[in-house]
């Protein structure tokens, strides 16, 4: 019985190891948009947008602050900036214009982007 507790612990202990660095968290997570979606989601699809009131969410998680992160669309400047300890998360609407766009997030730890679409 005690090989059996010990072999059951060596294993879950190894594959703990194996499988930490691979499930840690992202250090920029980009909520929405979804990359690669087109947006609104409605049924029938919207067509062509002139533009469009669009809503975006991430998070950032950083050990040890104090940290920045700014966020912002396309090659624009950024449309936000915070100041924050360990972790902060945003959520806004913004004012897009029909078409592709590239949303991206930049912190002084990480950064991520993710491309969508406004109507078809």
């Amino acid at each position: 019985m005690r090989k059996i507790c010990a072999a059951i612990l060596f294993c879950a202990l190894g594959l703990a190891a194996l499988a930490g660095p691979g499930l840690a968290q992202a250090k920029v997570n980009i909520v929405y948009p979804i990359s690669g979606a087109t947006y609104p989601i409605i049924d029938p699809p919207p067509g062509h947008l002139h533009s469009a009131y669009f809503t975006s969410s991430f998070s950032v998680t950083c050990a040890g602050g104090p940290h920045k992160v700014q966020w912002g669309y396309d090659a624009a400047p950024a449309l936000g900036t915070s100041s924050f300890y360990d972790q902060t998360s945003v959520q806004f609407v913004h004012k897009l214009p029909g078409g592709i766009h590239l949303f991206w997030v930049k912190a002084d730890c990480g950064s991520s982007e993710v491309k969508f679409k406004l109507g078809n």
